[in-house]
């Protein structure tokens, strides 16, 4: 990626100058949970960071930083496998809350999230809003311009026209693709290395239009994959993951 934009890469001047240089900050959002038997348990944040990645890349003229990833978040669904970590809501609340206060305090203005992970959305929404509440009714929300916070879900960039063409029948909806198709390709294009065999395992399970509490067995995949991962590959993966970039892009110049 050449020079580092990555925060915990930067000196305190460097990042005291992407700040008063205008750039914007993005905040790769996802969770620390099982997906299934061939994706690592960090996958929801290595696509968001990846993506990230290849937005910067794909847009040399303007100033990025790539904040620390907000990794663990609410994945309660997933936590009879191993290796799921899930807070509770409040405290991911609060921990976005904190972050974004201090990027506000220390002069960012300009914050896209960049999430992979739905079940933590809200709550980071929430924190988000409450930090952005503080800074209005703080000193600096006096002299200084309303800052521009956006959250970007990066599977709702994806028209559903161009997933069906790319994916054909196997394409399940969005529902049933926690380590299925899509996320498979993502990983096999941005990190080829840490995805195992997925040829086999069972990803059965009953699909509900309610939830249950405390998620009974029946309503989970043995496997873990909410979706089937077979012909999952790379190519697939590059293809989602231009099309992500490309309307990541038009969203930087529209609304920073």
């Amino acid at each position: 990626m050449g020079r580092s934009v990555h925060w915990y890469h930067l000196t305190w001047p460097e990042i005291e100058e992407a700040a008063s240089g205008g750039a914007v900050v993005i905040i790769p959002c996802g969770s620390i949970e099982q997906h299934g038997l061939h994706l690592p348990t960090g996958t929801d944040v290595l696509i968001s960071q990846g993506l990230a990645e290849q937005l910067v890349l794909a847009m040399p003229n303007r100033r990025f930083v790539l904040a620390v990833p907000i990794t663990y978040a609410v994945a309660r669904p997933n936590t009879p496998f191993p290796g799921s970590i899930s807070i509770c809501g409040t405290t991911l609340v609060a921990l976005a809350r904190d972050v974004v206060a201090e990027l506000l305090r220390q002069g960012f203005d300009r914050i896209l999230f960049l999430n992979g992970h739905m079940e933590g959305a809200a709550f980071i929404m929430e924190g988000a809003e409450l930090a952005l509440q503080q800074w209005r009714n703080g000193p600096a929300g006096t002299d200084r311009a309303e800052p521009r916070l956006v959250w970007c879900n990066w599977w709702e960039l994806l028209e559903e026209e161009m997933v069906a063409d790319i994916l054909g029948d196997r394409w399940p909806g969005w529902d049933a693709e926690h380590a299925g198709l899509t996320e498979t390709s993502l990983m096999l294009y941005l990190c080829p290395g840490l995805v195992r065999n997925f040829s086999s395992g069972d990803h059965r399970y009953q699909r509900l239009p309610y939830k249950i509490l405390n998620w009974p067995p029946r309503t989970r995949p043995p496997s873990g994959s909410y979706g089937d991962p077979s012909g999952a590959n790379a190519d697939i993966g590059q293809r989602l993951a231009e099309a992500v970039v490309a309307r990541l892009r038009q969203l930087v110049e529209r609304e920073f």
